[in-house]
């Protein structure tokens, strides 16, 4: 399925093949390193994010004496961390694996002895996505921040920022008055909040300082 582009597919699923064999979560950092530069590679013209909540699906194909008459193959389970990292990132499809909401894996039998795939298919809600361009991240309270386009209009910026930060207050003003979380959510943004610390390899902004630089323009 298609991968590249501005916009995911509208019918909520990417698929793709990695044409090598996974790796093991106990595995050298190098070879991590390598597995996830070539999982890049595949998703370099995604010029997205999924920015909410998905579901993996991971299929493995190795040859069944593999799996059962050596000590090469890695345990099934091992093999998940690797793959949802290298989906991850300012050059990945996700934002943080901890979006994904539910993964399963499976191996498959394949007769070619030498040969290794893993398909992987990312389930998605087709409207949450956020282009790439002028992605940074808005750091609203304790903490826990939004993505945000830097590219919008200074006017445009300033109305989406205050309006989060009434939502944000409004919130706490809720939960202060005895209303409980999951009620008190319903005035914040649909889009879903991301910690500052899953956030180290991108661009992060305060949310009264990027405020203060769009009224000094």
């Amino acid at each position: 399925m298609e991968i590249s582009g501005k916009r995911p597919p509208i019918y909520g699923q990417i698929r793709f093949e990695i044409d090598r064999a996974p790796v093991s979560l106990q595995a050298k950092r190098n070879k991590k390193d390598d597995l996830k530069e070539f999982i890049l590679k595949v998703l370099e013209e995604a010029q997205y994010f999924l920015t909410g909540d998905v579901k993996i699906e991971i299929e493995w194909h190795v040859h069944e004496q593999k799996r059962y008459e050596t000590d090469t193959s890695a345990d099934i389970d091992n093999i998940i961390k690797p793959l949802l990292d290298s989906l991850c990132g300012p050059s990945g499809i996700l934002i943080d694996d901890n979006q994904v909401q539910c993964v399963t894996c499976s191996w498959l039998d394949t007769y070619d002895y030498e040969s290794e795939k893993i398909y992987i298919s990312v389930n998605y809600m087709n409207d949450e996505f956020i282009s790439k361009e002028g992605l940074v991240f808005i750091n609203v309270e304790n903490n826990l921040c939004l993505p945000f386009n830097e590219k919008n209009p200074a006017e445009v910026q300033k109305i989406i920022l205050k309006q989060w930060l009434n939502m944000f207050s409004t919130k706490n003003e809720l939960i202060s008055h005895g209303l409980g979380y999951y009620d008190a959510q319903g005035v914040m943004p649909i889009q879903r909040v991301f910690h500052k610390s899953r956030l180290n390899s991108f661009n992060i902004l305060e949310i009264n300082e990027q405020l203060k630089h769009l009224n000094s323009n």
